[in-house]
């Protein structure tokens, strides 16, 4: 397993970490510059142009450079992707910096997904309970997951991967069954709930894993079911906004190849750190 097979071999600032590779660069030069077709599942979480200090990237942009900054992605990530490749979008409703109305991302991002051939499987609500409380509107407990997929007849889903216990424990008609659909609202928290719920990665949480440095982080199980459900032992899971890098644990905890690109230098150690202190499993 070596670069080449993923990045171009000119790429610079690439760097291994257990079974996983990321690369500290944009990542729409970098996806255009990779072998068409190679990438399995790509998972991620852009910026919500909310103003956090990411660093190198400017979180404070008009809402039509983020649609384009999107566009670009998905158009990259269209031909890095495999025939029956799945890309899987985290974006949460968002307040105007000015007026403070409400702007659902989720329904934009779809618009521009459509435009560039992909179809919508399933938008999965994320629900979370650590955030704060509003006075003046009903307080935010969710995001969206949108499931895109190159092709509406040919894509994996690994269903049995993800079952969920029944509800029902004495139903004879159950015997043998292996759970349950998790449906496209999550609590995971509760196996018997249909909820996708994952609690935020919140400062406390952050300050025991020394990873304080980044404002957003998703929860490892939470990817690591969006892995199950789309991909095989030895697929390619790639994150164009790696960040701290969750989506390379999970990915090494599931036995797949971890990719990624980050466009701030700063967060290279705590990737590194992370993927080897966090990860479970060798892949070899």
């Amino acid at each position: 397993m070596e670069r080449q097979h993923y990045f171009n071999k000119n790429q610079q600032n690439v760097y291994q970490v257990r079974d996983c590779f990321f690369s500290i660069a944009d990542c729409i030069e970098t996806m255009s510059q990779m072998p068409e077709g190679i990438i399995n599942t790509i998972v991620t979480s852009p910026p919500y142009n909310l103003d956090k200090s990411y660093g190198e990237y400017n979180d404070n942009r008009s809402f039509s450079e983020w649609e384009e900054l999107i566009e670009k992605v998905a158009k990259e990530a269209y031909r890095v992707l495999a025939p029956n490749g799945s890309f899987l979008l985290n974006v949460s409703p968002v307040p105007e910096s000015k007026t403070k109305e409400i702007i659902p991302l989720d329904a934009i991002a779809y618009f521009i997904f459509k435009k560039q051939g992909y179809f919508l499987r399933n938008s999965i609500v994320w629900h979370f309970n650590n955030m704060q409380n509003c006075t003046n509107r009903l307080s935010g407990r969710w995001e969206a997951i949108l499931w895109f997929v190159k092709d509406i007849q040919n894509y994996k889903f690994n269903l049995d991967d993800i079952r969920i216990p029944y509800i029902t424990k004495n139903d004879k008609r159950l015997e043998g069954g292996t759970g349950r659909n998790p449906t496209d609202t999550w609590n995971y928290d509760i196996p018997q709930s249909d909820f996708w719920y994952f609690d935020r990665v919140n400062n406390m949480t952050k300050n025991k894993l020394g990873i304080t440095e980044h404002p957003c982080i998703y929860p490892t199980p939470m990817i690591e079911r969006i892995i199950k459900m789309t991909t095989d032992k030895g697929d390619i899971v790639f994150d164009p906004f790696l960040g701290s890098g969750t989506t390379l644990i999970a990915a090494q905890n599931l036995g797949r190849i971890g990719l990624g690109t980050e466009l701030d230098a700063k967060y290279k150690d705590i990737i590194i750190k992370r993927v080897n202190n966090e990860s479970i499993l060798p892949m070899f």
